[in-house]
């Protein structure tokens, strides 16, 4: 079960595990918190807050069909937002969702919330307060995982002095998937379903940044070696 905040973040690198995942025989549930409306793209359509929504839940439904997607929801809580949204309120919303789905695997995003984005932020840390208050009685639940890029290493500060995000460190990558070219064929084709990001696919150089592999982290777990999926290693 992937929990992100906003369309677009399923799309946006680990489209490509997810087709794998699927074609692996996993069934793969989305659950999306806000319908991304506040977007700057917008302004450039002239469409208002809830008319971007609409526009974007409607990219994100073909992007179900697109990757195979089992389960999908898309809630409406405000987007950028969330950090603001008392977070044990947040948790009863989570925890609902995954009592209803059941998953094994539960995917967020990491603490730097890959872009440094608040709402990425803030539910890193609702997801992981839940899974450390929860997992004794959510049997089912067994991981948690992060989907990550690895950092690219340059100084952490820009000129002027500006702090940069920084990303996962490579000691700390504990999953690697290796993709093939319909994997990344798959990434491209659910990007490609987003008509109104386009700009923004090239401009994140999202595609080349991803190449043929996809990383996470793995919260409250160490292996000696990198693991090939998302559910190796899970006794089920």
């Amino acid at each position: 079960m992937y929990i992100f905040p906003h369309p677009d973040d399923e799309s946006f690198g680990p489209a490509g595990a997810i087709d794998k995942q699927i074609k692996e025989g996993n069934e793969v549930i989305l659950l999306t918190l806000t319908k991304g409306g506040a977007t700057k793209v917008r302004h450039n359509l002239g469409l208002s807050i809830q008319e971007m929504g609409a526009v974007r839940e409607k990219e994100m439904q073909k992007v179900q069909k697109s990757l195979g997607i089992s389960e999908m929801n898309i809630l409406d809580y405000k987007d950028g937002g969330l950090a603001k949204v008392n977070p044990l309120y947040l948790e009863g919303e989570i925890l609902k969702w995954l009592q209803h789905y059941q998953p094994n695997v539960v995917i967020t995003y990491p603490v730097h919330g890959g872009s440094g984005h608040h709402d990425h932020i803030a539910l890193h840390h609702i997801i992981k307060r839940l899974y450390f208050d929860k997992k004794d009685t959510l049997k089912f639940w067994k991981r948690l995982a992060y989907f990550t890029v690895i950092d690219t290493g340059k100084p952490m500060f820009f000129e002027g002095g500006i702090p940069r995000v920084t990303w996962t460190k490579e000691k700390d990558i504990a999953v690697t998937v290796q993709l093939d070219e319909s994997n990344i064929m798959a990434m491209k084709n659910a990007l490609l379903c987003y008509d109104t990001y386009q700009e923004m696919v090239k401009t994140t150089n999202v595609i080349e940044r991803i190449g043929s592999k996809t990383h996470f982290e793995l919260e409250d777990e160490n292996y000696k070696k990198v693991l090939s999926s998302i559910t190796e290693s899970i006794t089920i």
